[in-house]
């Protein structure tokens, strides 16, 4: 019979620090679901996965400060997520809990990280970094936040000097970055960034990082 670890591992896993610090969310769910998956066929402890999710609040809370953020701004958030750990009665709900910890605090960094003094710009860099994944047209983002196509475009650029759009796909680009990272081909990366083929995302990736994505992965591999 295989040993069961104490330790949850994923403590010593880079590749979630490195989801987090970069707020890749859709990352850190599916790394979640298939660690539940293995806790679930491992038949983890109560105890022991109650006493992780504990220590899981406090290192994220850590992660959140080091990027710049006061303790006292998160203070109310952590001991409202401790308080909820303590009520969970399974291990369903402690991996339910842990799941949202994660993305609660991920967003928290999504939306203060770029803060500008302009609340509709504000609202502009929310929906981006939240609609990273799929396809979306200026058109579509206006009319979710109920403002005119010119206007956006107007105030965005004069406090982002970029335009709307293309800030959209850096955001893009910098989560195929580490996407390439993982076993997906670049035709599934694509798809998952919401390009319509492979042909456009290979050349906006290249018109972005000087290199296209197929380059990039073999850099990669070869610094490893």
């Amino acid at each position: 019979m295989r040993e069961i670890l104490h330790s949850d591992l994923t403590l010593f896993d880079e590749r979630l620090f490195f989801y987090f610090r970069n707020k890749y969310r859709p990352e850190i769910i599916e790394y979640l679901k298939n660690k539940h998956q293995i806790e679930i066929k491992d038949e983890i402890e109560f105890d022991i996965k109650r006493t992780n999710t504990f220590m899981w609040n406090g290192i994220l809370v850590r992660e959140i400060v080091q990027l710049g953020y006061t303790y006292e701004h998160l203070a109310n958030q952590y001991d409202a997520i401790y308080e909820k750990i303590e009520k969970c009665k399974s291990i369903e709900e402690l991996q339910k809990q842990e799941l949202y910890m994660f993305t609660r605090y991920v967003d928290i960094i999504i939306n203060q990280q770029e803060m500008t003094d302009h609340l509709l710009v504000n609202r502009i860099l929310h929906y981006l970094h939240l609609q990273i994944e799929d396809y979306y047209t200026i058109e579509d983002l206006t009319n979710s936040l109920g403002i005119s196509q010119s206007y956006a475009a107007k105030i965005f650029k004069e406090h982002m000097d970029t335009s709307i759009m293309k800030y959209g796909k850096e955001l893009k680009i910098k989560r195929a970055k580490a996407l390439l990272r993982g076993n997906a081909s670049v035709t599934e990366i694509g798809e998952k960034l919401g390009f319509y083929d492979q042909a456009h995302f290979s050349k906006t990736f290249k018109r972005i990082t000087g290199v296209s994505p197929q380059k990039y992965r073999l850099e990669l591999q070869s610094d490893e």
